[in-house]
């Protein structure tokens, strides 16, 4: 197997059996041919090892051993990445020591991606802490091509998304929900593409939707919707975007706006693929509940 092939199916696999892609990819070093392959094998590793199993000593000792291999250069760039990678599984684990040595830009990444892995395994005082810090550090001025952009689009929307699924959130976990969508949308303008941009703006609905928003849900599902329509998404984007405008007009008593908004999903669903459908029926549900 190809080092594209193994991460691909890596990735296909850690959600279901973490504990098994975690071996593998420990038992697997001599795949990794080109330093190209080394980023995205840590990023994995990072996210395996922090996210879904806490196992961060491990995580670390899988990560230094990448520096001997032959295809790590040393190149600046592989450096950084694989230090803020090592720093994010540090500091996950608890050791704050981690930030010191790091530039600014690099200590807002490591701490928005510290974010995520602690969303991920609930331990949301600490998630929004980290997220929190990197904001902080952020707004001080960082470059648009600053690793930490991206970190802060991705740490906001998986914070906000796993507080969205908070059965007991309290008050100041819905305010710091709605603080991390608006963020990942802020910097999503910035790092990504109209389809990221998109995805936040309904990561966003969703959010002001939970935090009880009707009205400012209504608005971001018809910003999702608008950015859809100016780059002809395919149906599967345009679903999501009217289906969160459903259920936005359903919460503020738009009732004929939600039942239009409702049938034009619906509508669409049933004209995407079929290998696109599952990740719809959670939506599907909602709408027809």
């Amino acid at each position: 197997m190809d080092f594209d092939a193994f991460l691909e199916a890596a990735w296909n696999d850690h959600g279901d059996r973490p504990g098994e892609v975690a071996e593998r990819l420990a038992a697997s070093l001599p795949i990794i041919q080109s330093p190209a392959h080394i980023p995205p094998f840590a990023a994995l590793v990072t996210h395996v090892y922090g996210e879904h199993l806490g196992r961060y000593d491990d995580g670390i000792r899988l990560l230094e051993s990448l520096r001997g291999l032959p295809a790590f250069d040393g190149a600046p760039d592989a450096v950084a990445r694989l230090d803020r990678n090592v720093a994010t599984l540090r500091v996950a684990g608890g050791d704050a020591d981690a930030l010191a040595t790091l530039t600014v830009d690099d200590r807002a990444a490591v701490l928005a991606s510290v974010a995520s892995a602690l969303a991920g395994r609930n331990e949301f005082a600490r998630a929004i802490s980290a997220y929190r810090q990197a904001m902080a550090l952020a707004s001080a001025g960082i470059d648009a091509s600053s690793p930490a952009i991206r970190a802060l689009a991705v740490g906001g929307n998986n914070l906000a998304a796993a507080l969205e699924q908070k059965q007991d959130r309290d008050p100041a976990e819905t305010q710091a929900m709605v603080i991390a969508a608006e963020s990942a949308l802020a910097h999503w303008k910035i790092a990504g593409t109209w389809l990221e941009e998109e995805r936040a703006e309904y990561r966003l609905a969703r959010s002001q939707l939970q935090a009880g928003n009707a009205l400012a849900a209504v608005d971001r599902a018809h910003r999702c919707i608008e950015i859809c329509e100016r780059n002809d998404a395919p149906a599967f984007e345009r679903f999501f975007a009217h289906a969160v405008a459903a259920l936005a007009q359903r919460a503020a008593g738009a009732a004929a706006a939600s039942d239009a908004s409702r049938n034009r999903a619906l509508a669409l669903f049933e004209q995407m693929p079929h290998e696109d459908r599952n990740a719809c029926e959670a939506d599907v549900r909602e709408l027809r509940g």
